[in-house]
Formats: structure tokens, C-alpha cells, sequence
């Protein structure tokens, strides 16, 4: 690949990273709530000594995991709000996953960038 070829690859593969980084700032800007957290199902005994769960089936809710000043503090949801608050959990989880894909993406640019900078400058003729 000789000099022009190298500087037009990296032209388009600039082009190609511009057109990544409008879509994912397209999603990044999506509307509605996130919620920095979890959502799963906790299953436990409940410790009275006669009840199903000391025979192995144990009690279940859905709950909500937040970690606040290093602890993870557990809330219980009923059943309205457990599909709203997944949502918004799962919404926190996609928004970090594309700002992740955004900082990649932007960091490729860069050594892109710099790759033709490298390619464009010219030497003097009486240095080479």
C-alpha cells in the first residue's frame, strides 16, 4: 500500500469511527429513568421451625440491590413496582455498557488521528 493508499484508509476508518461515535451518542441520549442497581430474586428461610422453608422450599420476593457507602442495602418490591424498577436498572446497565463502547470508540479516533497526522507531515527535502 503506498502513501495515498495509507492516508485515504485512514480518512475512511475516521469517517467510519465519526459515524460510531453520533450513533452511540444517539443512544446515550434516550429518554426515560435509570436506576443504579439490582434487581434479582432472594430466596431464604425465615427461621420458624415449622414452617415449609426448613424442608428446603424456601420463601422468594423480588428485591431491589443498591449499594450505598460501600454496603449493599436490599429493598423488597411489590409486584407494581418491580417491573418499573427493573426497567430503569436494566436502562443504568445499557447506559454504562454504551459509554464504555463511546470511550473505546473515541480512543480508536484518536490513534487514528494521529496515524494520518503522522502520515500527512512532510520532511524536508534536505533532511531526509
Amino acid at each position: 500500500m503506498n502513501h495515498a493508499e495509507r492516508e485515504s484508509s485512514a480518512r475512511q476508518l475516521i469517517r467510519r469511527h465519526q459515524e460510531s461515535v453520533g450513533a452511540i451518542l444517539d443512544q446515550l441520549q434516550g429518554r426515560g429513568h435509570m436506576l443504579q442497581g439490582s434487581v434479582y430474586t432472594r430466596r431464604r428461610r425465615c427461621g420458624k421451625p415449622e414452617c415449609r422453608c426448613v424442608r428446603g422450599r424456601l420463601h422468594q420476593d423480588r428485591v431491589l440491590g443498591i449499594r450505598r457507602a460501600g454496603r449493599v442495602v436490599v429493598r423488597c418490591l411489590d409486584a407494581v413496582e418491580d417491573t418499573a424498577t427493573e426497567e430503569a436498572a436494566l436502562a443504568w446497565r445499557l447506559f454504562r455498557r454504551r459509554r464504555h463502547d463511546l470511550a473505546a470508540t473515541c480512543r480508536a479516533l484518536l490513534r487514528t488521528v494521529d496515524r494520518l497526522g503522522r502520515l500527512r507531515q512532510a520532511t524536508p527535502e534536505g533532511l531526509r
